[in-house]
């Protein structure tokens, strides 16, 4: 009775200790290359943040810019230049933003393709 009990402790080992080896190697590569570039919509927007529905999606996505400077006691914040360019985009407004993941998704380069034409009408 005891020699199956160590034969299915063994196989059992065997098989989660890969499993469990893969998945910390793969936490350490996905935050590193969660980077990308997605063209859609502008569905919403802050001071700070600016949401895209990208092309074939269901959802759109949250997007905020890099922090600089430090701690804000030390003048640390938002990216100042991103902070500006999306302020000035449009809410719908067709654009590229091209993101990397740290801590969540940053933008990286906001870039207008098109602008809102029934806004004109």
């Amino acid at each position: 009775m005891s020699l199956r009990l160590l034969l299915a402790a063994a196989v059992a080992v065997c098989f989660t200790l890969p499993a469990v080896a893969d998945d910390k190697k793969g936490d350490k590569k996905d935050e590193k290359d969660r980077k990308g570039t997605v063209t859609g919509v502008v569905t919403a927007k802050g001071d700070n943040w600016i949401e895209v529905k990208a092309d074939g999606e269901e959802k759109a996505r949250r997007y905020v810019p890099h922090w600089k400077g430090g701690q804000p006691k030390d003048g640390g914040g938002p990216d100042k230049e991103m902070v500006a360019q999306i302020k000035k985009t449009e809410l719908k407004a067709r654009v590229r933003v091209e993101w990397e993941f740290e801590e969540r998704a940053r933008v990286v380069k906001l870039e207008v393709l098109k602008k809102d034409d029934k806004k004109d009408k």
